[in-house]
């Protein structure tokens, strides 16, 4: 009697699936179903198949880059070619770098600097205490170049240091600042600077960059970072006073940018912008071990003394980024360098907006960026430097002409 019962809901179970098979709106959906997965393999096809189209999209940004790939390559060794030079009393560029412990980069980088079709330069070069093979390296290119002037440091002194160093020891007209692990893209890259300057006579020309992962054979542009001008003008050149204010806001506009152009290797600087941006920031920074930040600091105020300023639709730098660096990377002491050095850069552009009479309120988006740094700085109870930033951020708070958004954010990082 129970088998029977059973059978029986069983076969009324039977019945209810057949009723769905049977019934012609829900034979249409089971058929939906059913064809779908077919869909969602063609989907995965396609999306496979268009790899490659959207990779170089993102890659090229519909630019060639093959004569850059083919330079980067070839700089592994020293070209020898006809090249361009002009009869000036001193070189008219000065590359400048400092380099710890770059022995995995350094000669590609020099024979980068030295390939260029343009060869009226200098190269002045410190090696930071490097504990590797980098100055055995740099001596071993030097041999073949005498424009290659090498400053050594027993003890490590950090990159802004060294810059000064190296910009103090050039006798060029403009510097380029250079990271010791990254490569000039385009052996004309000179060349074209000084073809452009000469025309135009300008204090500081922003050129155009690629970035390349460390390990990866592969160059491209992001998006909203290297590939374009983070103040694209065109053929324009820009003068004061609007020129100290384009870091600040958006091309055309009044509108905070969030992100201020910190980069200083993809420009050509006047060597006396350098100069006056160096005792403006004072001995006080210059004494201190600086690894990151200074690029960013040294930008802003360049701007401040420069008289004119234009941009070159040329591409001409490789941003090598690396997992660990002076600006990532490292482990906790790394860490917390940076986060002082944040501080230290902090402090600057607040003095430096009081004194040149800019907008306080410029410095919100940089208060969010100390912010996480000072969680490092907190974590590590390094009280000297908390109570620097409460003193910091009670200064921000006396500031009449305050946002109100900027206020109620201070005021929550007191509580």
């Amino acid at each position: 009697m129970q088998k029977a019962k059973i059978k029986t809901v069983i076969n009324e179970e039977i019945d209810q699936f057949s009723f769905f098979r049977e019934n012609a709106f829900f034979k249409i959906i089971i058929k939906l179903i059913l064809d779908l997965k077919y869909v969602f393999y063609i989907f995965v096809i396609l999306l496979f198949l268009s790899i490659p189209f959207f990779d170089s999209l993102y890659d090229k940004n519909f630019i060639d880059l093959t004569p850059f790939i083919k330079y980067i390559t070839d700089c592994k060794n020293l070209i020898l070619y006809d090249r361009d030079k002009v009869n000036n009393k001193y070189p008219y560029f000065a590359i400048c770098i400092s380099a710890n412990n770059m022995k995995d980069y350094i000669e590609k980088n020099l024979l980068s600097i030295i390939n260029q079709s343009f060869q009226d330069f200098e190269i002045i070069i410190v090696n930071d205490a490097s504990e590797d093979e980098t100055e055995n390296i740099i001596n071993k290119v030097q041999s073949n170049d005498n424009r290659i002037k090498l400053l050594s440091h027993t003890k490590k002194l950090g990159v802004y240091r060294s810059r000064i160093e190296t910009i103090y020891n050039s006798q060029s007209e403009y510097i380029l600042l250079m990271d010791p692990d990254d490569m000039y893209l385009n052996e004309n890259l000179f060349k074209e600077l000084y073809n452009y300057n000469k025309k135009n006579n300008i204090d500081i020309i922003e050129f155009l960059a690629l970035q390349q992962i460390d390990g990866s054979n592969k160059i491209y542009c992001p998006k909203n970072q290297f590939g374009h001008h983070f103040h694209n003008f065109g053929k324009d050149i820009i003068y004061q006073p609007e020129l100290s204010n384009i870091l600040y806001y958006l091309p055309g506009t009044k509108e905070y940018s969030r992100t201020i152009c910190r980069n200083i290797w993809n420009k050509m600087i006047r060597r006396e912008i350098f100069i006056q941006t160096s005792n403006y920031i004072g001995k006080e920074y210059y004494n201190e071990y600086i690894i990151t930040a200074d690029d960013m600091l040294m930008n802003i105020v360049a701007y401040q003394f420069a008289k004119n300023f234009s941009n070159i639709d040329v591409w001409g730098y490789l941003y090598v980024r690396r997992n660990i660096s002076m600006s990532r990377g490292g482990g906790e002491e790394l860490e917390k360098i940076r986060a002082i050095n944040f501080l230290f850069y902090f402090n600057l552009f607040y003095k430096y907006l009081k004194d040149y009479k800019k907008d306080i309120n410029i410095l919100f988006y940089e208060m969010k960026n100390l912010e996480r740094k000072l969680l490092t700085i907190k974590n590590n109870n390094m009280t000297h430097y908390l109570l620097s930033q409460q003193k910091l951020i009670k200064q921000l708070l006396q500031e009449e002409d305050l946002s109100k958004e900027f206020k109620i954010y201070l005021q929550n990082l007191l509580i």
